[in-house]
């Protein structure tokens, strides 16, 4: 009797997941990707744990200079002529009411293009997309597409068939997590942001265009061993730049499977000697997460935000960050109420490391992922900005 009930409470569970799925409340296929293989552990850190409630010191709150830019439409926080920043409002309004958000701009640039249009898309249903692709190619230009294959609905991918397009799909259980466009050899996109109405319309999540051949040679590198050679994830090529010049700045580029992002991940954040800011979907990985707590042991402020589900379980470094109670390290969860999606670290309001990339092992090991590290103090004050939109919305500390 009591396992027939567990039955029913469990068929219960699924159904209200995919529900809350469907309405754009959480992500449940990527969280479900977030969860460690079966027979895998985690260890919790335990060094330096305050042993009494004295021991215990509260962070000050981050001094957080200038104003938001994206409390009220998804518009550009800054445009340099070589770069252009976007961060979505997610207010999740009904279907038919959402419109003016960032995948307008998106779909005007792709419009432009003249000779090829390249896309790979984690999620891929927003309506003026593929619109847009279905235009391009009518005029002649090749349209080349690469979708994860259980995330973009069929729907999608047939009618883009039909109308003449070639669409890769990565058949593998892991993900083909990327979410970047390039236009022509020179535009690219890139960011947290799944193509996707969810993505714009209820997530917070980031959108970053760079006008620069250097970077978007480098992602066609990536997008053609998917889409020519069908090689995804681990099986992928160390064969693109990771180190760029562009206007003076340095930009590093790296793609997983096939590298060892964690470890650059984690010496990034070693080099923090005055602040650690991040906002995370997921955050698991111990490679990262033990390099924020070296540099928090070693005095440095820490500040965190990670979306809410998923993070009080023992894989979380939010239920570790909590429990440690190291001095100077205050985190929280997100207040969006459906997903905050940032994958973001920011270093001594220097450096930020943006992409596709949950900081996880999934990530790490198996799926096809994009990351970039951008060392540029006005660059990375835009989201400095965006951090203290969430951090003040967020839930405080219980």
């Amino acid at each position: 009797m009591n396992q027939k009930f567990a039955g029913v409470i469990g068929i219960i569970f699924v159904f209200v997941m995919l529900t809350l799925s469907y309405l754009g409340f959480i992500d449940l296929e990527e969280m479900l990707d977030e969860l460690p293989e079966s027979g895998t552990t985690t260890e919790t850190t335990t060094q330096n744990t305050p042993t009494s409630e004295s021991d215990v010191e509260t962070a000050e709150e981050p001094v957080l200079t200038g104003t938001t830019t994206n409390g009220s439409t998804d518009t550009a926080v800054t445009s340099t002529g070589w770069y252009d920043i976007y961060f979505t409002n997610p207010s999740c309004p009904a279907e038919e009411e959402r419109a003016g958000g960032v995948e307008e701009v998106l779909v005007a640039d792709m419009l432009t293009a003249q000779n090829r249009l390249d896309i790979a898309s984690f999620d891929f249903d927003i309506e003026l997309m593929i619109e847009a692709l279905i235009e391009l190619e009518d005029r002649g230009v090749e349209v080349r597409i690469v979708v994860d294959d259980e995330h973009t609905p069929a729907s999608a991918i047939n009618r883009l068939r039909r109308n003449g397009m070639s669409v890769i799909e990565d058949q593998r259980s892991a993900l083909m997590h990327n979410k970047f466009i390039i236009i022509d050899g020179r535009y690219l996109w890139t960011g947290s942001m799944n193509f996707a109405s969810n993505g714009v319309y209820c997530n917070n999540n980031n959108l970053v265009r760079f006008d620069s051949p250097q970077l978007a040679q480098n992602y066609t590198i990536e997008f053609e061993e998917m889409y020519i050679d069908r090689e995804f994830g681990p099986r992928s090529p160390i064969n693109t730049k990771q180190f760029f010049n562009v206007n003076g700045i340095t930009i590093e580029n790296y793609f997983t499977a096939e590298e060892e992002v964690a470890e650059i991940i984690a010496g990034t954040i070693a080099e923090a000697d005055q602040e650690i800011l991040f906002m995370a979907f997921s955050f698991t990985n111990d490679t990262i997460g033990e390099s924020v707590i070296e540099r928090a042991n070693a005095g440095v402020p820490v500040f965190g935000v990670f979306e809410a589900i998923g993070s009080e379980t023992v894989y979380s470094y939010y239920s570790q960050l909590e429990e440690m109670a190291i001095p100077g390290v205050n985190v929280k969860q997100d207040g969006n109420g459906r997903i905050m999606h940032h994958k973001v670290f920011i270093i001594d309001r220097e450096i930020t490391v943006l992409g596709s990339f949950n900081f996880s092992d999934n990530a790490i090991d198996s799926n096809d992922e994009n990351l970039l590290i951008i060392r540029d103090p006005e660059f990375t004050s835009y989201f400095v900005e965006e951090f203290g939109f969430i951090w003040d919305e967020a839930q405080a500390d219980s």
